[in-house]
């Protein structure tokens, strides 16, 4: 499977870092997926229709409309990422995932100074972002990297191979 997670705390950049990714990576041609986990379980949905009809007992409610079609999907646990991946976005060239930090996915770790606490609190991080990471064996990307950090996700998938 060819995705890596994308962690850190809240507000620490993950959603631009992943925007810029899915732009740096479609620019060359590759289709490009992203998966957002939430640990809140009305995701947005609340005041609109989709959320009516499931506060009403709709056990799966789907919304479609010009070029989109989204699905809501009534699970008795928080699915694990291999779960979600399994039967979504199954010709991407490359799905990345905001969060599943505890995740068996590689993950790329948004750091500040406290990097011990990072790569202890995350399983399989294989790389870091952030202005001040502190000292790691791992590789380090500044968050305006965009190109380097790329690259190292292709080498480390093997995309294109």
């Amino acid at each position: 499977m060819k995705a890596v997670a994308i962690v850190g705390p809240s507000n620490s950049g993950k959603t631009e870092l992943i925007c810029r990714l899915v732009d740096w990576f479609q620019a060359r041609g590759l289709k490009v997926a992203v998966l957002k986990h939430s640990h809140h379980p009305n995701l947005g949905d609340t005041a609109k229709d989709t959320g009516r009809y499931r506060r009403a007992g709709a056990e799966n409610v789907a919304l479609a409309g010009p070029g989109l079609l989204q699905i809501t999907l009534s699970l008795p646990s928080d699915p694990t990422v291999e779960e979600v991946l399994s039967f979504w976005a199954p010709d991407a060239d490359l799905i990345l995932v905001e969060g599943y930090k505890s995740g068996s996915l590689p993950k790329i770790a948004l750091v500040g100074p406290k990097l011990e606490k990072v790569i202890t609190d995350f399983p399989r991080v294989i790389a870091l972002v952030g202005e001040d990471p502190g000292t790691s064996g791992l590789p380090v990307f500044s968050p305006e990297q965009v190109e380097e950090l790329s690259l190292f996700i292709q080498e480390f998938l093997s995309l294109g191979d």
